[in-house]
């Protein structure tokens, strides 16, 4: 094989690899796919509007809240937006998402397909909403559906509680 060609071959393979799907987008179809649509967007609806967290378990390790205290999560339609916030006044760049939901499922369940730079990533969790309060808990890694509203050490789950806030 000609140098050349050898050069172009370590070029074009991992770009064929992402532009045939490999890691950018998450393979099947979200949960609730198969729902009336009419069924998902009243639930999203629900959902709708500026959520501030109350807690957060990752991993087993409970978030001090005074690091989460300015961070927000807004949902529009099926559009999800965590902005984080660190104690120090810092602001990270927004985790913009395209959220799917089940509500027929017990527990209720949701994908949350993050954008998370050159591919889009798969979360799966469960979620309770109780009014004001939204209760999630997600998979980091996106390997498994978690089955309750916990976050054990050792694990790769996120426990999120979140209200909307106070007017």
């Amino acid at each position: 094989m000609k140098r050349t060609s050898y050069v172009l071959l370590i070029l074009i393979l991992p770009l064929m690899s992402l532009t045939t799907g490999c890691g950018l987008k998450p393979s099947g179809p979200p949960v609730g796919a198969n729902l009336d649509p009419k069924v998902t967007a009243n639930e999203l609806a629900a959902m709708a509007g500026t959520w501030v967290y109350e807690r957060q378990v990752t991993e087993g390790r409970e978030v001090p809240i005074a690091e989460m205290e300015t961070s927000t999560i807004v949902i529009t339609g099926n559009s999800l937006v965590r902005n984080v916030n660190k104690a120090a006044g810092q602001s990270l760049p927004p985790i913009k998402s395209v959220i799917s939901v089940d509500p027929t499922a017990n527990p209720k369940q949701m994908d949350d397909d993050a954008d998370v730079g050159l591919r889009i990533s798969r979360r799966l969790g469960i979620y309770r909403l109780e009014a004001d309060k939204l209760t999630h808990c997600y998979d980091n890694t996106g390997k498994q559906r978690p089955q309750s509203f916990d976050s054990p050490a050792g694990s790769s789950f996120v426990l999120a509680v979140l209200r909307r806030p106070s007017k």
